[in-house]
């Protein structure tokens, strides 16, 4: 201790101590207003900056969570509209089918009572051809039995003709 004070006896040391206490008063008054103080404003500024540098982006991402909530709402409703487009697509479909078959079953019934019709017609002419025909021949058999004498062998060889005539006509 008395390297500290250098020789010093009680009022001086008194008034060395008091000095010091003073300076060191000073010291705490001067940094406190010139360096404290803008260092803790600085300080108080930061934490601020960093608090609302802090909710804006809890805000952004409250906000992006909110938009990727309405996406997939959005995107749900897009794909039901989808899937309900394709249902009744298919309905669409299902019906057209049926209507393009039925309208193909008309046209086939048609197509076959119009073949039918037709061959019942052309059967008729070719009845009325082979009672045409049969007729013919009838008389011409009975031109060549007029032109004739009969006698039975005769009458029996134009009988034959006359069968093998309609037998002809018939294939």
């Amino acid at each position: 201790m008395e390297t500290l004070t250098n020789g010093l006896f009680g009022p001086d040391i008194i008034k060395l101590l008091a000095t010091n206490i003073l300076a060191f008063l000073l010291l705490l008054w001067i940094l406190r207003k010139f360096a404290w103080g803008p260092l803790l404003s600085l300080l108080d500024a930061r934490r601020d900056k960093i608090r609302t540098d802090y909710e804006t982006a809890q805000s952004k991402i409250d906000e992006a969570d909110g938009l990727r909530r309405d996406f997939a709402d959005k995107l749900a409703d897009i794909q039901t509209t989808e899937r309900e487009k394709v249902q009744e697509a298919v309905k669409r479909g299902e019906v057209l089918a049926k209507t393009i078959e039925h309208e193909a079953r008309i046209k086939a019934s048609t197509l076959l009572e119009k073949g039918e019709s037709d061959l019942g017609r052309e059967v008729a002419e070719a009845r009325l051809e082979l009672r045409q025909q049969v007729v013919s021949i009838a008389i011409s058999a009975a031109e060549m039995l007029v032109r004739e004498k009969l006698d039975d062998d005769k009458h029996r060889q134009l009988v034959e003709g006359f069968i093998q005539d309609l037998g002809d006509i018939r294939a």
